[in-house]
């Protein structure tokens, strides 16, 4: 016969495919890490282009049932003919000396009425009779906030002006005035953001939300008040600061996500729990899980936050008042790779904490079952060396495997050789020790018990 480790690893073949044994999976690393970002990234990018681009069609629509008003004899259809002549006219008012000069135009215009967003909102909803102190605070400080805007709200209303003047007279506004008025804007809107900043730091608008004032205390004690006051002093700076504060809004959304997923694995260790509570063994997967999941979103969020602000930094800061989706996309990518690598740094920490391998990328219902399949690669690995020791035993193991196929099981090849293998070594064992009868009554044997299972 061959050497003894040779059957001994044919037959473990065998046995871990009879006790359906899984394959050891290797360790990942950040590589593997990133590159399983791949999709997401691709697929998130093409939501936050595609999103916009699908809502377009609905946007005139919806507008012009904002616009429509019964009570004052204004139909659905006069507010689409009154939406549709204003878009006529605004057409006409910046048309330029080619399509896409006039494209151009338009979007200079759509820029600078879309940067009214970016100015701290104010709305007077209320009396303030009919608010108690805290709402009356933060009204007064939302009002001052927004003051701070005044110029450049004044800029915004004046270019809507010009297009209203421009579609009266039948003439246009040239690409020069649009890209002068939205240079003037951003210069207004940086200097309503420096002043909010020192008001911020100084303590004359205060945050009035719990975690408005968390954030407060921690850009005080870490210096991010004065970070962004040198930030500001550029118009490059400032864009870097936009740019990154849309990618850190995003954190929300990821923090809501990912906690989502996190919830089948938490559900799944506690059921291990009381499966095996029920079996009188102690388990605290559920609690373990739970603490795990904490880690992995906090690490992935934090990651997120950073990555994102970093990317809209530097993009920013290279491009100054890059576009809204242009910026939402590079945050997004720079997020997901910043979550990616903070994740895998945390489960390197709770590898050594916890003493095991990818703990974080692994849930405890994961780990649940790989400790399962050991316990069962053991059995395996002992009955693969009984067999190799014993013939009695290698005869029944293979009379198991012939078996499981008879009824129809498909092994794969590498079972299969193993199985013709192991077959032409037992044929050459009992030709060497009885001769070919007993090899003729051996295999009439495993026959026969097939036949009659």
């Amino acid at each position: 016969m061959s050497g003894t480790n040779s059957i001994r690893a044919n037959n473990e073949i065998l046995t871990n495919w009879l006790y359906d044994v899984q394959p050891l999976e290797k360790e990942k690393t950040a590589g593997d890490r990133l590159q399983q970002t791949g999709n997401e990234i691709l697929l998130g990018s093409a939501a936050i282009i595609g999103l916009p681009l699908l809502g377009k069609p609905f946007k005139k629509p919806y507008q012009s049932f904002k616009n429509m008003d019964t009570r004052n004899g204004i139909s659905y259809l006069d507010a689409w003919r009154a939406l549709s002549e204003q878009t006529k006219g605004e057409k006409a008012a910046l048309k330029g000396d080619n399509i896409w000069q006039s494209y151009r135009n338009r979007s200079l215009y759509h820029k600078i009425t879309g940067m009214s967003s970016e100015i701290p909102a104010y709305i007077h909803e209320k009396k303030p009779s009919k608010l108690n102190a805290k709402q009356r605070l933060k009204q007064i400080y939302k009002y001052r906030k927004n003051s701070y805007y005044n110029e450049a709200k004044r800029l915004i209303e004046e270019t809507k002006q010009m297009l209203e003047t421009a579609k009266k007279n039948g003439t246009t506004i040239p690409k020069e005035t649009l890209k002068a008025q939205l240079n003037k804007i951003r210069e207004a809107v940086r200097a309503g953001d420096i002043k909010v900043n020192s008001a911020m730091k100084s303590g004359i608008i205060k945050p009035t939300s719990l975690l408005g004032r968390v954030k407060h205390k921690i850009k005080l004690k870490t210096g991010g008040y004065k970070i962004e006051e040198k930030l500001l002093q550029s118009t490059k700076g400032a864009s870097a600061l936009k740019i990154a504060s849309k990618g850190l809004k995003g954190t929300g959304l990821m923090a809501l996500i990912e906690g989502a997923l996190e919830i089948p694995d938490i559900i799944s260790a506690y059921k291990i729990d009381k499966a095996e509570k029920a079996e009188g063994r102690k388990s605290n997967r559920g609690n373990k899980q739970l603490a795990k999941s904490g880690v992995k979103v906090g690490s992935s969020i934090l990651g997120y936050a950073a990555g994102a602000a970093a990317a809209g930094a530097i993009a920013g800061s290279v491009v100054p008042g890059i576009g809204n989706v242009a910026g939402a996309v590079i945050g997004f990518v720079g997020g997901i790779i910043g979550g990616a690598i903070a994740s895998w740094g945390a489960g390197k920490i709770m590898d050594e904490v916890l003493n095991e391998k990818d703990s974080l990328e692994k849930s405890e219902a994961v780990l649940y079952a790989e400790e399962q399949n050991e316990k069962t690669r053991q059995v395996s690995k002992t009955i693969a060396a009984q067999a190799s020791n014993n013939s009695r035993i290698q005869d029944e193991l293979l009379m198991e495997v012939q078996t499981n196929i008879d009824k129809g099981a498909e092994p794969p090849d590498e079972v299969l050789a193993a199985y013709e293998y192991l077959l032409n070594e037992r044929e050459t064992a009992l030709e060497t020790e009885y001769g070919s009868y007993a090899l003729l009554d051996m295999l009439s044997n495993i026959a026969n018990s097939s036949y009659a299972a």
